[in-house]
């Protein structure tokens, strides 16, 4: 008989799962999807009301940790989950701050690892791979995309499960640069017009009343599918939905007589390749407008900038400045027109609940932002009270680039 039985018969692992005490399951959630920091996803309607949890482990896996009830639940001392991470130390830092044990155990080839337990007692093994040493054929462009998919990837997952916190943000629903983009873009009924990484669709919302129609794109779907929402509920009616990466545009060239991108570019691994996509596909004489963060253009400021940015959002890649936008501009074959600089304050509960960032790396954040230099603190008008962060400034672009008429 076990001639007859294929070695492929099981092709993976679909979820382990994890018992507590129907009295423990609020702990438990809050030791699985806050101390671990797993992202809960749906249950199907036949099993929601056993209770519980299902949680995703990794932004790209299908693989699942499930919690489940059980009365007569048991601590697991030596069945247990094997978790991988890229940050070992990261993992090990949580659950000390939770108070949970450290258990090193002898280390297994290729891996280093540790054992701990959650509040009631399960082995919990966490596993981090050694680095492998890079093959020679690995080229630099390979690596470089490599990289890039990583952060897209990384992206998809960070705005996946924050979209409709994007839609809902007055910080980017009440601004008054939406104004100022509509009228520097100076809308035509008869145009066609494309909305990049749209958010939550607050730019396409401003801009469809004034053109015939619009595509409305971005990178993550869940993000795109919250912005139709949020759209289709205001009444839009001339808007096409598509996902696309910012990166390549799968638009033929010259097809769009205005682009907008609107709080966004500071996510693109390559800013370069998205502006020179921007360019591609507008119309000879059509016009892009740009909104975007920027970076102060003294570099100690510059890159503490960036550093809280990235804290708070690990998907942020960098805030460009003045120069360096103007430069990515023109060097696409664009000609800026029209350009100025405001400012944005931040307040800090909601800029980091906005991204769900972890209560850890908040606390850190915002003890580090007070101890900035008094120059920094003065920059970026950091607003202490009663020892606590309240808010923080910084500044954005707002560019008008327009595509040459062809000779």
């Amino acid at each position: 008989m076990a001639d007859e039985i294929s070695d492929d018969l099981i092709v993976g692992l679909d979820h382990v799962q994890v018992a507590v005490a129907p009295a423990d399951e609020a702990q438990a959630k809050a030791f699985y999807g806050g101390v671990l920091g797993l992202i809960e996803v749906p249950k199907p309607a036949s099993v929601v009301g056993r209770g519980g949890a299902w949680y995703r482990c990794g932004p790209e896996s299908a693989q699942q940790l499930n919690l489940g009830l059980a009365p007569d639940a048991q601590p697991q001392r030596k069945a247990h989950p094997g978790f991988l991470t890229r940050d070992l130390a990261a993992v090990r830092a949580r659950l000390e701050a939770a108070g949970r044990p450290i258990i090193i155990d002898e280390q297994i080839p290729g891996y280093v690892r540790f054992y701990s337990t959650d509040p009631f007692g399960n082995r919990l093994e966490f596993m981090q791979p050694l680095a492998p040493t890079p093959a020679p054929a690995t080229t630099a462009r390979q690596q470089d995309d490599a990289e890039s998919a990583a952060t897209k990837a990384l992206n998809r997952t960070q705005f996946g499960a924050t979209a409709q916190n994007y839609v809902d943000s007055p910080n980017h629903r009440d601004r008054d640069d939406l104004a100022t983009m509509v009228a520097w873009a100076a809308p035509q009924p008869t145009d066609y017009a494309l909305d990049i990484s749209t958010g939550g669709g607050h730019a396409a919302l401003a801009m469809a009343p004034h053109v015939a129609r619009i595509v409305v794109s971005d990178l993550t779907p869940q993000m795109l599918a919250a912005a139709q929402g949020h759209l289709r509920g205001k009444g839009v009616a001339n808007a096409d939905y598509v996902i696309a990466d910012a990166e390549a545009l799968p638009f033929l060239d010259a097809t769009f007589d205005i682009v907008t991108v609107r709080i966004a570019p500071h996510h693109y691994p390559h800013i370069q390749r998205a502006t020179h996509e921007m360019a591609r596909v507008l119309e000879p004489g059509g016009r892009l407008v740009v909104i975007d963060n920027i970076a102060p253009a003294e570099p100690t400021l510059d890159a503490l900038g960036n550093d809280w940015e990235q804290r708070r959002d690990p998907s942020h890649v960098r805030e460009y400045t003045l120069d360096e936008w103007l430069a990515f501009l023109t060097e696409a074959g664009l000609r800026v027109t029209r350009h100025e600089t405001r400012r944005h304050t931040y307040e800090f509960t909601s800029w980091v609940e906005r991204m769900r960032t972890p209560a850890d790396v908040r606390a850190r954040l915002e003890a580090d932002i007070l101890a900035a230099p008094l120059a920094a603190r003065a920059y970026f008008d950091v607003v202490e009270r009663d020892g606590r962060l309240v808010s923080w400034s910084s500044d954005y672009l707002i560019a008008l680039a327009e595509k040459p008429q062809q000779p």
